[in-house]
C-alpha cells in the first residue's frame, strides 16, 4: 500500500509539489486528507491484523530503479510504501 507523507518528511525540494497537488486535488474534489509518518502507518497496518510489516521509502526505490538515468529524472520523495502479510 502507498500512503503520503507529511510535508516535514518530503525532501525540501519536493514540498512546493506536494502543496501545489494539494490544492489542485481539493478542488477536483479528492483531497488529500491523510499524511502519515512511516512509524504511524506501520502501527496501523499491525492494528489492522497484519504480522509481517515493513516500510518501503519511496526514495530507496527512486535510488534503485533511477540511478542510472541520464537525465535525472526522478520521482518525488513524498510518497512511500508499506508491505504487509498476515
Amino acid at each position: 500500500m502507498t500512503f503520503l507523507l507529511p510535508a516535514r518528511l518530503v525532501d525540501p525540494g519536493d514540498r512546493a509539489m506536494l502543496e501545489a497537488t494539494k490544492v489542485r486535488a481539493r478542488a477536483a474534489g479528492t483531497p488529500f486528507i491523510g499524511f502519515y509518518a512511516p512509524d504511524e502507518m506501520l502501527a496501523l497496518a499491525r492494528d489492522a491484523g497484519f504480522r509481517d510489516v515493513r516500510h518501503l521509502p519511496g526514495s530507496a526505490l527512486a535510488d534503485r530503479y533511477f540511478a542510472d538515468r541520464t537525465d535525472g529524472l526522478r520521482p518525488s520523495s513524498g510518497e512511500d510504501f508499506v508491505l504487509a502479510t498476515v
